[in-house]
């Protein structure tokens, strides 16, 4: 089936839920359920990779009292601030992460949906996973695109508007930037050569509107709109509608030139995700993003105190199989349904579509 035949429905998808949640006339909306939050003092949990750390970035730039106290990198390792590093307290935020016990900014998939398994008992598992995110959205915020649009995790077939195939395809960072001005808390862009670049191409922004163009077109325009033709992400979005072949490839290399000129390692790769998990890479990153950006430093103490924060391994972590040949069976359900509760109490947890594994339910504790 072709991606024509269910244009007309997942445009409609992506109006109803970016025009829903990011009005911030609506108390109810997430744009204005974030911005209510901005001026308390909050806690952030992060991603340590190039989304995350943006994201992070721009948060913190808005909201004075909020900083970030853990990041998980390579989803095996916690790096903690040390006032946090005896186990995670209460009332965090994650960013670029998705967890049912707090407030989360995520771009993942985290919902199961209809489909009926076969096996009873994990079937039941899925049901109570799915309820179980519903009954917290009520209660935190979940600025996740893929809830607000009801994506489908079990299905990642194109016959389905709904399913994972056609699912919020950009960054955390590009529907963040959405949702701050949205918020009327916009950040400020000091920098127009790589700072609008870089929060395009998070998560591989740049090259998902060309390769994907069928569902980014949709999602990326409507979100766009929504926010309106004078905002930062309007302006975003036809940086890269508009651009030639070269021109992010330009950007990347000019940035090198940069660094190599000032004798520093390299923190990003040529598709500009981080060039590895290291603390002291991201160090680098963290500073170069504060010099670009002008924005405030996010750490709690700052980045000066990074070296003193503690490593500390990923408490648990699981996987159920969903496709592939390593798909759940009557032999491995009672391991996946323990899986899935386990998930309950994670500090991240989606589904990831793909891969030489097969499609899986991914999620990971704290420490």
């Amino acid at each position: 089936m072709s991606a024509q035949s269910t244009a007309t429905e997942r445009r409609r998808i992506a109006i109803s839920a970016l025009a829903r949640e990011l009005d911030g006339s609506n108390p109810a909306s997430s744009a204005a359920r974030l911005s209510e939050m901005l001026d308390t003092p909050r806690q952030m949990i992060v991603s340590a990779d190039i989304d995350g750390l943006v994201s992070a970035a721009m948060l913190a730039s808005v909201a004075p009292s909020w900083n970030v106290v853990g990041l998980v990198a390579s989803s095996s390792k916690w790096l903690l601030h040390p006032s946090v590093s005896n186990e995670p307290p209460a009332g965090l935020v994650a960013v670029d992460l998705f967890s049912l016990n707090h407030d989360s900014i995520s771009n993942h998939v985290v919902k199961y949906g209809a489909k009926r398994p076969m096996l009873l008992n994990l079937r039941a598992e899925w049901q109570a996973w799915d309820a179980a995110v519903a009954v917290a959205a009520q209660k935190r915020l979940f600025a996740v695109p893929s809830i607000w649009a009801g994506t489908q995790g079990c299905y990642d077939d194109a016959a389905k508007a709904d399913s994972s195939k056609w699912k919020y395809p950009l960054g955390t960072a590009q529907i963040l930037l959405a949702l701050l001005e949205a918020a009327d808390r916009p950040p400020k862009f000091f920098d127009r050569h790589y700072l609008p670049w870089l929060v395009a191409n998070c998560d591989g922004g740049v090259s998902t509107y060309t390769k994907y163009a069928a569902n980014a077109r949709v999602w990326w325009a409507v979100m766009a709109g929504a926010v309106g033709p004078a905002s930062l992400t309007e302006q975003v979005f036809r940086l890269v509608d508009g651009m030639r072949p070269h021109d992010f490839l330009d950007t990347v290399n000019a940035l090198d030139r940069e660094r190599q000129a000032s004798g520093l390692d390299p923190w990003l790769n040529d598709d500009w995700n981080l060039a590895n998990s290291q603390a002291t890479t991201i160090e680098r990153c963290l500073r170069w993003l504060a010099d670009l950006t002008g924005w405030r430093d996010p750490l709690l103490g700052g980045i000066d105190s990074f070296a003193g924060w503690v490593e500390k391994p990923v408490k648990a972590s699981g996987a159920v199989y969903i496709g592939g040949a390593n798909v759940t069976t009557k032999s491995t359900e009672a391991a996946a349904v323990a899986s899935l509760q386990g998930a309950r109490s994670a500090l991240n947890a989606n589904f990831y579509h793909g891969g030489f594994s097969g499609s899986r339910f991914n999620w990971i504790g704290g420490w």
